[in-house]
């Protein structure tokens, strides 16, 4: 056969094996990279003859390759439902452990688009392992690079857990994702929402719920703009930001709308916003540079406190600085208290070694205080604003504590006493001064001046 012959063969059979242009498989990766700079990996890879024969499965089950998102180099591998319905196959494993391991060498990131219903049971145990290596191999490579996941049908047994591994995943609306059959999980403990699209929202496994495969895509090329350099702004560093004083003054103020404030465009992606809603955990860009947030939007809890320090340690190994804004009375006492999760968040920025700055907005009391990236926790800088408090108790409990004769002497109303010692605690012992005073803060800035500050403080620390 000569070279036009043997041409015209692995024409056809690449025709053959891509098969309908229209699959969803590959629609998906035509939206994910930018146009004509998609490579195909592994197309000709073929499952082995078992004892009950061959299956013909094009592409086995799965298109994997790289290419360009916004211009930067990213990996992927996306199921293909409608060979086998997507099943996991020796072969099939093989290809994405291999592209893995390509996105590992070149340190790019890895998308994983899953679509499957589960293991190619005609492989018995190879198959089995297949999951296994896929897994091992996952682990193996996230630290080193983003991992990105999304669901768009069916994502059961262990290839459930690629979401929960993920640095960002997100799941369509009717997609599935569970463990155990969601059908078992209802007849046994009653459970409606299990293995629902919302189920995994709101236990942090997914951090967004979207309506389209073309939206789900969508949000996977704005986290890797958002992490690897590729976010463009015209919008101006020194851009002043009074605003935040009107949204402080509110009660029960959202703090996302202090994040939109400093942010490039206002702008941001929030991770795992369904679980854990007392904390806020985002990437934002500042004059073009990932920075990741954590900021309270209410009191602390070990589940705040887990989800937190998860977030921490992905900025971490993806060498992203972090930003924390504090407002806290500390730990809410509840009969959950876990103490071991709450430790997560004092041990994760001290581990961390990107630069660390931190802004208290408002309380920053005992523990809540500690945990929130503290001078004596790890921070680089600290900032606050005149309006913050910063002891060991609340204005209300400590006052109560250390002035309770005083009180009590008061001549007139003692509601009115404990009133002006609350006050009088406020201004001196819990006044951000007085920590400026002892070096715990390093600087009580202008409301107004915050992006400004930020954005030098991280330039600063670029090269810590």
């Amino acid at each position: 056969m000569d070279l036009k012959d043997r041409t015209e063969e692995i024409r056809s059979l690449r025709t053959a094996i891509e098969g309908s242009v229209e699959s969803a498989a590959r629609k998906r990766l035509a939206f994910l990279f930018d146009e004509g700079t998609f490579v195909e990996i592994g197309a000709f890879v073929k499952q082995r003859p078992t004892e009950l024969g061959s299956v013909n499965a094009a592409a086995e089950g799965v298109v994997t390759g790289y290419g360009a998102v916004n211009g930067v180099l990213v990996f992927a591998f996306s199921q293909d439902v409608s060979v086998l319905k997507g099943a996991v196959s020796e072969m099939n494993a093989e290809k994405i452990c291999n592209i893995a391991e390509m996105a590992k060498k070149a340190h790019a990131p890895l998308v994983c688009m899953l679509d499957s219903c589960g293991v190619r049971l005609q492989e018995g145990i190879d198959a089995l392992a297949g999951y296994g290596r896929i897994l091992a191999k996952l682990n193996s490579i996230s630290d080193d690079l983003i991992i990105v996941s999304s669901v768009f049908g069916t994502c059961a047994g262990a290839m459930s857990f690629i979401p929960a591994i993920s640095d960002y995943s997100v799941i369509t609306e009717n997609a599935e994702l569970f463990l155990s059959s969601p059908d078992v999980v209802k007849a046994r403990f009653g459970n409606e929402k299990a293995g629902t699209a919302q189920n995994a929202f709101e236990n942090g496994t997914v951090s967004a719920v979207c309506s389209s495969d073309e939206e789900a895509v969508e949000k996977i090329k704005e986290f890797i703009a958002f992490t690897c350099d590729a976010y463009v702004t015209e919008d101006d560093i020194n851009r002043l930001t009074p605003e935040i004083a009107d949204i402080i003054s509110k009660d029960g103020y959202d703090v996302r709308e202090v994040i939109a404030s400093i942010a490039d465009d206002g702008k941001s992606i929030e991770l795992t916003s369904g679980y854990a809603a007392n904390i806020v955990t985002s990437l934002i860009n500042i004059d073009c540079s990932p920075v990741g947030v954590v900021a309270n939007n209410g009191a602390l809890t070990s589940a705040a406190a887990e989800k937190a320090a998860s977030f921490i340690s992905f900025c971490n190994n993806c060498s992203i600085p972090v930003l924390t804004l504090v407002d806290t009375d500390g730990f809410e006492c509840d009969n959950k208290e876990n103490i071991f999760n709450s430790s997560l968040l004092v041990s994760a920025y001290m581990n961390a070694e990107v630069p660390k700055v931190t802004l208290i907005t408002g309380k920053a009391y005992g523990s809540g205080y500690i945990s929130m990236c503290s001078k004596q926790t790890g921070a680089d800088i600290v900032y606050a604003y005149p309006c913050a408090e910063i002891a060991a108790l609340p204005a209300e409990t400590g006052a109560v504590f250390m002035c309770a004769q005083e009180i009590i002497q008061t001549e007139g109303d003692p509601i009115d006493g404990r009133n002006a010692v609350i006050e009088k605690y406020r201004k001196t012992i819990a006044s951000p001064l007085e920590a400026a005073k002892r070096g715990h803060v390093d600087d009580i800035i202008e409301i107004e001046t915050t992006r400004q500050l930020i954005a030098s403080s991280f330039s600063m620390l670029a090269d810590k």
